[in-house]
C-alpha cells in the first residue's frame, strides 16, 4: 500500500469530520473540503477563515485537520504536521480520543513516506493506544478497521506479509463489528485488495485470487462501480492471470482498470495499470511497451510538475500568510504600546490632579486650624421665634467649652455627652443643643473634630509628629483604632492621614 491507500485513508477521516461540524460552521468547511482537488490554494485560504470563525476547539481542531491534508495532498509535509500538532493540542485540552486518534494515524502515514519510520512507529503505537478510548464502539471499529491498513504498511516496510495479511484481516473484523457503518462493505474491499496484493508479493496467486475477487464483490455491493479501488482490483487479478500466465484474461481486466482510471482521472490508478501493461508488453510487443512507458512517464511528470506548482502555491501563500501576520502583530503590538503610554500618561496626570487637590484641601484647612480651636462666645442676634434655653445661659455654656477645649479634656477616649456635662455642671440637653446650634454638629462630630485639629496642631507645629505612626497618632488623639482616626481624619480634612503628613513633609517652609 503506497500514496493511494493513505490518500483513500485520509479521506475518510475528513469525511468523518464533516459530521461533527456545527451547523454555523459547517457551510465552509464543506466547500472548502470540494475544494481541495480542483482550488488547492482558495481551499488553504478557506481554513484560515474556518480557524478565525471557529466558536470552540472542535471546530478549531476540524479547521486544522483539513487543512494539514490539503498541505500533505501537494507535499508540503512539513506544515502539515505543524497543522496536525496544533490540532493535536486541542484535541488533548477537550479529551477528544477519537480526534487524536486520527491525528496520530495522520502522522504515522506522513513519517513513513518521509521515511522516518521510528518516529512513524511511535504515533502509530500512540493511535492504536487512543483508540481504544473512543466512547462510540461504532466508530472506534470503524476507526480501528483503518487503521490496519497503516499497520499493514509498516510490516510491508520490512517484508513481513504475514504480519501485513494478519492486520488487515483484524481489520475486516473491526469492520464488521462495526453494524452500523454504512460503507462497510467499501472499507473490507479496500482491506481484501491489499491482503490479495500481499498474497501476489509472496507468489501465491491462488490466495491472490480470492481476495480480489472478494474485494470485487463488495466494490459491487457497495454500488461502487467507478471507484478506483475497483480500478486496482481489476489491475490486480491482470497482475494475478499474467503471473498464471493466462494473459487473456489478464488482458481483459488492464483493461476494466484502465478505463476506471479514465473515467475517475486518478493519477495513481493511472500510473499503476500503466506500469502492468509496461510489463505485460514488454516481451511480446515492444511498441506497446514503449507506448505505455511513454504514457507513464508523461503522467508522472505532468503530475510532479502540477504538484509542484500548487505546492510552490501553498508555500507562497502560507508565506504570505505569515508575513500578514507578522505585520498584524506589529500593529497589535503598537497598539498596546500607545494604549499603555496613554493609560499610564492619564494615570500620572490623575495622580498629579489628585495630588494638587488634596494639597489644596490641606492648605485651606492648616491655615484656619487655630482659630477652629477656640469657641466664639459672642452669641448671634436673636432670630424671631421662641428659644430653647436663654442668652446668658447659652453664653455661659459656650464660655465653658472654651475653657473645655484648653484643657485638652476632649482627648480623654472614655469622654462621652454625659460625662462632659457633669464636668462642666451643665445639664447634658442645653449642652447639646448649644452644641448643634453653635458648632453645627453632634456631640461626637464635635469632639472628634477638636481630636483632629490637635494632632494636626502637634504635626505641624512638632516635627516629631511626623516620623510616628498612625496608630500612634491616632491613640494620642483620643482615638480608640487606627481605622476611627484614619476616616475621620479625612471626613474633617478631606485627605487622609499619610498624605496630610507628606505634604507637611514636603511643604516645611510652610
Amino acid at each position: 500500500m503506497h500514496f493511494k491507500t493513505t490518500l483513500l485513508l485520509f479521506t475518510f477521516f475528513l469525511s468523518s469530520f464533516l459530521g461533527y461540524s456545527q451547523k454555523s460552521f459547517d457551510t465552509i468547511y464543506e466547500q472548502t473540503y470540494h475544494l481541495l482537488g480542483s482550488d488547492p490554494k482558495k481551499a488553504l485560504h478557506n481554513t484560515d477563515q474556518l480557524y478565525a470563525i471557529s466558536k470552540n476547539n472542535l471546530e478549531r481542531l476540524n479547521s486544522s485537520m483539513l487543512r494539514a491534508h490539503i498541505l500533505y495532498q501537494y507535499g508540503v509535509h512539513n506544515e502539515a504536521i505543524s497543522s496536525l500538532k496544533k490540532a493535536d493540542s486541542l484535541a488533548t485540552i477537550d479529551k477528544n480520543y477519537h480526534a487524536q486518534a486520527k491525528i496520530y494515524g495522520f502522522l504515522a502515514s506522513i513519517y513513513r513516506e518521509n521515511e522516518t519510520y521510528n518516529l512513524g512507529r511511535t504515533y502509530l503505537d500512540k493511535a492504536v493506544s487512543i483508540s481504544k478510548k473512543i466512547k462510540d464502539k461504532n466508530e472506534m471499529y470503524r476507526f480501528q478497521g483503518n487503521l490496519s491498513q497503516e499497520l499493514a504498511c509498516y510490516e510491508l516496510h520490512d517484508s513481513n506479509y504475514e504480519k501485513a495479511i494478519a492486520h488487515l484481516k483484524k481489520g475486516n473484523e473491526f469492520f464488521e463489528k462495526a453494524s452500523t457503518t454504512t460503507d462497510k462493505n467499501y472499507q473490507i474491499a479496500i482491506n481484501q485488495e491489499i491482503i490479495a496484493r500481499n498474497y501476489l508479493e509472496m507468489k501465491k496467486p491462488d490466495s491472490a485470487l480470492f481476495y480480489y475477487e472478494k474485494a470485487e464483490k463488495n466494490i459491487k455491493r457497495a454500488l461502487a462501480h467507478d471507484s478506483p479501488v475497483l480500478g486496482f482490483v481489476y489491475n490486480g487479478l491482470g497482475n494475478v492471470y499474467t503471473f498464471t500466465k493466462d494473459y487473456k484474461k489478464a488482458l481483459l481486466n488492464y483493461t476494466k482498470a484502465e478505463e476506471i482510471g479514465n473515467k475517475s482521472d486518478y493519477s495513481a490508478l493511472k500510473q499503476e495499470v500503466n506500469s502492468s501493461l509496461m510489463e505485460f508488453y514488454k516481451k511480446n510487443d515492444s511498441k506497446k511497451y514503449i507506448l505505455y512507458n511513454e504514457k507513464n512517464l508523461k503522467l508522472t511528470k505532468a503530475e510532479n510538475a502540477n504538484k509542484k506548482v500548487i505546492a510552490d502555491e501553498l508555500i507562497k501563500s502560507l508565506q504570505e500568510s505569515k508575513l500578514q501576520n507578522q505585520s498584524q502583530y506589529r500593529k497589535s503590538k503598537l497598539a498596546i504600546i500607545c494604549i499603555c503610554l496613554f493609560t499610564i500618561l492619564i494615570t500620572i496626570a490623575a495622580y498629579i490632579y489628585k495630588r494638587k487637590q488634596d494639597n489644596k484641601k490641606i492648605r485651606a484647612y492648616i491655615n484656619p486650624v487655630k482659630a477652629v480651636l477656640h469657641v466664639n462666645t459672642d452669641i448671634p442676634k436673636k432670630e424671631s421665634g421662641k428659644e430653647y434655653i436663654s442668652e446668658a445661659t447659652e453664653k455661659g455654656i459656650l464660655q465653658s467649652l472654651k475653657e473645655f477645649e484648653k484643657s485638652k479634656s476632649f482627648l480623654n477616649k472614655t469622654l462621652s455627652l454625659n460625662s462632659v456635662a457633669a464636668e462642666l455642671n451643665i445639664n447634658h440637653r442645653y449642652l447639646s443643643h448649644v452644641i448643634s446650634k453653635q458648632k453645627s454638629k453632634d456631640f461626637a462630630g464635635y469632639i472628634n473634630e477638636l481630636r483632629i485639629n490637635y494632632i494636626i496642631d502637634c504635626l505641624k507645629n512638632d516635627a516629631t509628629y511626623l516620623k510616628y505612626k498612625i496608630s500612634y497618632l491616632a491613640d494620642q488623639s483620643g482615638f480608640a483604632s487606627h481605622t476611627r482616626f484614619t476616616v475621620t481624619f479625612k471626613k474633617v480634612t478631606g485627605v487622609s492621614p499619610r498624605t496630610f503628613i507628606n505634604y507637611l513633609q514636603t511643604n516645611k517652609g510652610e
